[in-house]
């Protein structure tokens, strides 16, 4: 697990310097890469502002409210309305936290994307990242497009989903402590306890 959440953020911190064209996912993908390149490999920042800046993009380029209720299950359907808004209110900070901060941890990988394909309503675009170690580790990019304008829904590093994995983690926490329990569980992860 822990080297698929690794792979994972290495494959959003990758990009070359092409300009993201709104009707090409694959642009996108290479175009958000680039943007967080230029963060992580610039030394004037410190590692507090590249995590603001890598957490503003995240929360532009990543849709975290279809995210945070899809990782729920049917927990958010039985979920009391001021469950769902503590809920999300918990969780924009935890995926911040835990995934964007990871980013800031390139060491210089390469990558090839390629040709993007439709998976019914989403986006799938491909990339082989060739780690210096040696070894090459396939991600998938899910997008969806709402107005022309592509979020990631998912990321999947050699065959296991972002979302599937989170779920059954959030699932185990539900099925012991509910939503509360989970919400409470997420705010003290945020909160480093």
């Amino acid at each position: 697990m822990k080297r698929v959440i690794l792979s994972l953020l290495v494959a959003l911190s990758l990009g070359t310097a092409t300009a993201a064209n709104a009707s090409d996912p694959k642009a996108f993908v290479d175009g958000l890469g680039a943007q967080v390149l230029s963060v992580v490999k610039n030394d004037a920042l410190s590692k507090t502002e590249k995590q603001a800046k890598i957490e503003a993009m995240f929360s532009d380029k990543v849709d975290i409210n279809f995210v945070a209720k899809f990782v729920l299950g049917k927990s958010w359907r039985t979920a009391t309305p001021q469950q769902q808004q503590a809920y999300i209110a918990a969780y924009k900070p935890f995926i911040l936290k835990n995934y964007a901060s990871k980013l800031t941890k390139y060491s210089g990988q390469t990558y090839t994307l390629k040709a993007a394909r439709i998976d019914g309503d989403a986006s799938v675009v491909p990339m082989e990242i060739n780690d210096p170690s040696g070894q090459n580790i396939h991600v998938d990019y899910r997008l969806q497009s709402n107005g022309g304008n592509f979020k990631v829904v998912d990321i999947t590093v050699e065959g296991v989903s972002l979302l599937a994995t989170q779920r059954s983690e959030f699932s185990g926490i539900i099925e012991n402590k509910g939503v509360d329990g989970l919400i409470e569980a997420l705010k003290s992860q945020v909160a480093g306890k």
